[in-house]
C-alpha cells in the first residue's frame, strides 16, 4: 500500500486525483492532505475519504474545519509542524497541486523526499525551477509531470536522441478568447475569462490560460523538466486540445501525442505507475470519430512580447521568472477583484518586467524577500 500526501486537495487536480485513489483502495493510503479555506469541499473531502492528516493554511478556515471533521483526523497548528512531520514520516507519493507558488516549501520537501513527486503546480519550476531540478537529482526523487503537455513530453522524450530534435511544440487551446485579437479583449470580464471551452480548472489557471501567459510558463517548465534548449521550445494553438504536444525531428518528420482532455490520464499514471486498462475504458481516443478536428495555429503574433519576455526568463539564471510569476500573480488578482482591465493583464506584466531589477534567488527565504520587494514596487507605482 502506498503513503500518498496532496498538497491542494480541494482544486480541481486534487479532487480528480482523490477520485482516482477511492477506485482503489487496498492500494492508497491518505497520509496530508493540504487545502487553503475551501471550508464547504474540505469537509465533504475529508468525510468522506479520512485521511490521517491534514493541513488548513488559512487560520480561521482551518479552525471551521476542524470543528466539522471526524475527531480521529489530525489538524497540524502550523507549516512548521507539518514540514516536521514530512520530514520524519515520508510519504511514498507526493501531489504538489497547490495554485501559484504558495506553499512552495512542501514543493521542495517531497523533492527532498527520495520518492515519487507527482507535479502540478507550474509555478513552482518558473520561479525555482533549477533547485527543484537540483533537489530531486540529489535525491534520485521521481518527477512525472501532470500537465497534460508535459506529461505527453514525458511520454514522447523517453528513449529519444534530443540531438535528433528539431523543434518542440506545446500546444494551448487559446483558452476563451481564441482566435480573436488583443484589441478586442480589454473589456472582457472575469465571468467570460473562467469559461474555459475545453477544461474544468481554478480561476488563476483558468485567467492564465486566457491571456495565453499559462502557456508561457509551461514553456519554462518544460525547459526544467527535460533540461531543454529555449530555443528548442515553441507554442502552437490547437483549439480542440488533443494533440498535447509535438516532436519535429532534424528530417522534418512530426510526431504528436494525444488523448482525450482529462487529467485523470496522467494522475492515473502517476498514481499507479502505468498506463492503465481502467483509464481506457472511460478516456479512450476514437480516431475515426468524424467529429475530431485536429487544427493548428501560429501563437498569436500581437502576444509576442509575451514569448519575449519567456525566452528571457529561460535563457536567465537569476530571479526573471518570480519576476514574471509575481507581477501575473498581482495583475490576475486585480482583474479577479475588477480592480483592473482584461487588457491591463498584459500591460502590468510588459510594463514592468525589464525595470525590475534582475538578481539570484538561492533560498525559499531570498525568493520571499524578493517577492514582496517586487509587490512593493508595484504598490508604490
Amino acid at each position: 500500500m502506498s503513503r500518498i500526501s496532496i498538497f491542494g486537495f480541494t482544486g480541481s487536480i486534487g479532487t480528480q486525483a482523490l477520485s482516482v485513489i477511492e477506485k482503489y483502495p487496498s492500494k492508497f493510503e491518505l497520509d496530508v492532505l493540504v487545502c487553503n479555506k475551501n471550508i464547504d469541499l474540505a469537509v465533504e473531502l475529508l468525510e468522506k475519504h479520512k485521511p490521517k492528516n491534514v493541513f488548513v493554511t488559512d487560520a480561521e478556515a482551518r479552525s471551521e474545519i476542524m470543528a466539522s471533521c471526524p475527531a480521529e483526523i489530525n489538524f497540524f497548528d502550523s507549516m512548521h509542524s507539518l514540514r516536521k512531520y514530512l520530514n520524519d514520516n515520508k510519504s511514498d507519493i507526493y501531489l504538489s497541486a497547490i495554485s501559484s507558488f504558495d506553499c512552495i516549501d512542501l514543493t521542495i520537501d517531497a523533492a527532498k523526499s527520495g520518492k515519487k513527486l507527482l507535479l502540478a503546480n507550474k509555478e513552482s519550476l518558473v520561479v525555482f525551477g533549477k533547485q527543484i531540478m537540483h533537489e530531486c537529482k540529489q535525491a534520485k526523487t521521481q518527477v512525472i509531470p501532470i500537465d497534460s503537455e508535459h506529461f505527453s513530453l514525458f511520454t514522447a522524450l523517453k528513449n529519444k536522441d534530443l540531438f535528433e530534435i528539431s523543434k518542440v511544440y506545446l500546444t494551448a487551446s487559446g483558452g476563451p478568447f481564441v482566435g480573436q485579437k488583443l484589441s478586442e479583449l480589454q473589456n472582457k470580464t472575469p465571468e467570460e475569462a473562467l469559461k474555459h471551452p475545453n477544461w474544468d480548472m481554478g480561476a488563476k489557471i483558468s485567467i492564465d490560460s486566457a491571456t495565453l501567459v499559462n502557456k508561457c510558463f509551461e514553456l519554462i517548465e518544460a525547459k526544467y523538466l527535460f533540461s531543454l534548449d529555449p530555443e528548442l521550445l515553441d507554442i502552437m494553438i490547437h483549439r480542440q486540445s488533443i494533440i498535447h504536444s509535438m516532436l519535429e525531428f532534424k528530417d522534418g518528420s512530426v510526431e504528436a501525442q494525444m488523448s482525450q482532455p482529462s487529467m485523470i490520464i496522467p494522475l492515473a499514471y502517476g498514481l499507479l505507475g502505468e498506463h492503465s486498462k481502467d483509464v481506457k475504458k472511460d478516456f479512450s481516443l476514437d480516431l475515426l470519430n468524424r467529429d475530431i478536428d485536429l487544427s493548428l495555429e501560429h501563437f498569436p503574433e500581437d502576444r509576442k512580447k509575451l514569448r519575449d519576455i519567456t525566452l528571457d526568463v529561460m535563457k536567465s539564471e537569476d530571479n526573471s521568472g518570480l519576476v514574471f510569476a509575481t507581477l501575473n500573480d498581482i495583475a490576475v488578482k486585480k482583474f479577479l477583484n475588477k480592480e483592473i482591465k482584461f487588457g491591463d493583464i498584459y500591460n502590468l506584466i510588459l510594463d514592468n518586467y525589464y525595470l525590475i531589477e534582475k538578481k539570484e534567488v538561492n533560498s525559499i527565504q531570498e525568493l520571499e524577500t524578493n517577492r514582496l520587494e517586487i509587490v512593493n514596487f508595484i504598490e508604490g507605482n
